[in-house]
């Protein structure tokens, strides 16, 4: 499976806020680990190094973070690339073109107008952020860009510079592992599918009294949050983006140009 998890068992579960008010949500209740298996590479399991100063073996953290952000970036990782633009999203020359792009802001910041900054730089820079897996709530985050082509589903990861006391943090150093698109929207509804499944067990497990009684829980609303979230991923998958591709290469074009 390319994502996966395993939820930390309800009882064991800590609950949000302070001693004699203390609750749980349906997100609180998705605490866990997480990783994606990308090919033999694994993503968001820590170094040797970073376990043996505490870390455990994959993320941890509250499942739903993952999930919540790949849904959200599902439909532009749909949206295809053109070949001439990938050069802008990773790689050497993404990293050189990130230089660029700054440079510029810094020179125009105060010379455009604040419109028309914008606009620039929106366009060059927007789409390209809708397609990096967002991590910082990490510490170090994580180095993760998921974007496709008329064929294939890109995952690519450089982790080269997320360390840990001086040592990578991450496992998973530098790389790209690649999927058909077919295959890759099976994954994520896999992945939907099993949280979406265990985490109706886990609320039929607190309506019949998992949690201590000191925590408190709105029953109501965490069913009620359990069907919305089960509507998840098709709204995701549904969304169709209309980048104008022709917009981005104007204003890379100007960027690169002044």
């Amino acid at each position: 499976m390319l994502f996966n998890f395993t939820l930390v068992p309800v009882e064991k579960i800590l609950p949000w806020g302070s001693p004699g008010s203390s609750r749980l949500h349906w997100f609180g209740l998705t605490d866990g680990e997480y990783w994606i298996q990308a090919g033999q590479t694994t993503l968001l399991e820590y170094s040797n190094h970073a376990r043996a100063a505490g870390a455990s073996r994959y993320c941890d953290y509250q499942v739903i973070r993952l999930y919540e952000d790949l849904m959200e970036m599902l439909p532009y990782i749909l949206e295809g690339i053109p070949k001439q633009l990938v050069q802008y999203l990773w790689g050497e020359t993404a990293k050189a073109w990130q230089k660029t792009y700054s440079d510029w802001g810094d020179k125009n910041y105060d010379v455009l107008e604040r419109s028309r900054f914008n606009t620039i730089f929106d366009a060059a820079i927007v789409w390209a952020g809708k397609r990096w897996l967002d991590s910082a709530y990490l510490s170090p985050s994580a180095n993760i860009a998921i974007w496709s082509d008329e064929k294939h589903v890109y995952i690519e990861w450089d982790n080269r510079d997320r360390q840990f006391d001086g040592k990578p943090a991450w496992s998973a150093l530098i790389g790209s592992h690649q999927i058909p698109r077919n295959e890759f929207i099976n994954e994520v509804k896999s992945f939907h599918l099993r949280l979406m499944e265990q985490m109706a067990t886990r609320i039929d497990q607190v309506r019949q009294g998992a949690l201590a009684p000191e925590i408190e829980i709105d029953l109501p609303r965490l069913m009620q949050e359990q069907e919305q979230r089960m509507r998840t991923f098709d709204t995701a998958l549904n969304l169709c983006p209309q980048t104008d591709w022709k917009a981005v290469e104007r204003a890379i074009r100007e960027i690169r140009e002044h």
